[in-house]
């Protein structure tokens, strides 16, 4: 009996432990870095692009270069099931190089 309650407490123990956790990545990566390495590459292309991937609202929206306030699309994805980085490069302005790259982009982050 005394064996049951010694792992019923671990387990209780491991569950309270694993749901802590689990919140705690949830909540908000505002200390994290920018990840620059990664939106270099991005970035060196800016004055070429055709497309900037950005936010609208709580969704990803595809913008013309230089800045347009109005997108050319409003797509699907909602930004909070992006990865900390792919969503944090979005809210900075992803320039796009041409349709395919944008449609390539747009397919790995709907994944």
């Amino acid at each position: 009996m005394k064996l049951k309650i010694a792992l019923l407490l671990c387990l209780m123990g491991a569950a309270l432990f694993s749901g802590a956790e689990a919140l705690r990545s949830l909540k908000s990566g505002a200390g994290e870095a920018f990840p620059e390495a990664l939106y270099a590459p991005f970035a060196r292309n800016a004055d070429r692009a055709a497309y900037v991937l950005g936010r609208e609202g709580a969704y990803l929206a595809v913008f013309p270069p230089g800045g347009g306030r109005e997108p050319l699309n409003v797509t699907a994805i909602e930004l909070q099931t992006l990865r900390r980085v792919d969503r944090a490069m979005v809210e900075a302005g992803l320039p796009v190089r041409s349709r395919r790259e944008l449609l390539q982009l747009l397919e790995d982050l709907g994944s």
